[in-house]
């Protein structure tokens, strides 16, 4: 999915903020947390924090309990800095019928088991729950949680499960294009968030870390806006060749450090139905495709 309407915002805070240890450097940002939990809050400066009543104490808040979207505000008292944290309350996961729905929602199920052993395999404890109304609420600067629904034709709501690492690699990713010359709004999602039943019905890996919140299926699309990729290595066509220099320019980018959760990257060339791509994932190891 693209994202139309505003520039893009490359903002970064003087002074990034932890939250429950993920540093935070944007101005606006989305966590994703299961009713009642504690969120700790830490900084260079104090910081000040204003959201529902009764939920912020001593540099920490609680969730609410009430599943849903909650806006808060943390103020550097030093700078002046605002962060406007979206923070949603998850479904939890115990809520799943025996047939792997949220209601009329299709989840399905997730591997009854963990892909050698690995913890990041095991199924999400909750769900974020996403009304039409809410598609457009900013997870990150210059991304929306509409961007990474499943693309299941199942209405509103929609439930979706989403890391806040992968929110970070793309947002760098971003500025990194920026900084080179290819001005760009935003990254066309072209897939985030799938869902077990989904995944399964496109026949899909059964370990795909789409199902996990953690990956995402991007390309360029600004010159013009069209789904498609753009002419990224400047040769007159589009092609798999554009995939291929997104591909190496993340590449570069992994090598030099500038992510913190390293994942996969794989290269995806044109069909009947999409043009080139390129997926990355931060699944906390490297792999290539």
């Amino acid at each position: 999915m693209a994202l139309t309407g505003f520039a893009y915002d490359s903002t970064l805070l003087k002074e990034p903020v932890s939250i429950d240890g993920l540093e935070i450097a944007y101005p606006e940002f989305a966590l994703f947390k299961l009713p009642g939990t504690k969120i700790t809050i830490r900084a260079k400066s104090p910081v000040s924090i204003t959201g529902p009543q009764d939920t912020t104490v001593n540099g920490a808040f609680v969730v609410p309990r009430k599943q849903g979207w909650y806006h808060y505000q943390l103020t550097n008292t030093v700078t002046g800095e605002i962060l406007k944290l979206h923070v949603f309350s998850l479904v939890p996961a115990s809520q799943l019928d025996a047939k792997g729905n949220l209601g009329h929602f299709r989840v399905g199920h997730y591997p009854k088991t963990r892909l050698k052993g690995q913890a990041i395999y095991d199924p999400p404890t909750g769900f974020i729950r996403v009304s039409e109304a809410e598609t457009g609420i900013k997870v990150s600067p210059n991304f929306t949680v509409g961007q990474f629904l499943s693309k299941q034709s199942d209405g509103f709501p929609k439930y979706l499960v989403l890391q806040p690492e992968l929110m970070i690699k793309l947002e760098r990713i971003l500025r990194a294009l920026n900084n080179a010359g290819h001005k760009t709004d935003s990254l066309h999602i072209m897939s985030g968030y799938r869902t077990p039943f989904y995944n399964h019905a496109i026949g899909n890996v059964l370990y795909s870390r789409h199902q996990w919140g953690g990956a995402a299926d991007i390309f360029v699309d600004q010159k013009p806006k069209n789904n498609f990729m753009d002419d990224m290595n400047r040769d007159g066509k589009i092609d798999k060749n554009d995939a291929i220099w997104l591909s190496k320019f993340i590449d570069n980018m992994s090598r030099r450090g500038d992510f913190r959760s390293v994942g996969g990257l794989g290269i995806y060339g044109s069909t009947p139905s999409h043009g080139p791509f390129v997926h990355i994932d931060v699944r906390g190891y490297r792999a290539r495709w």
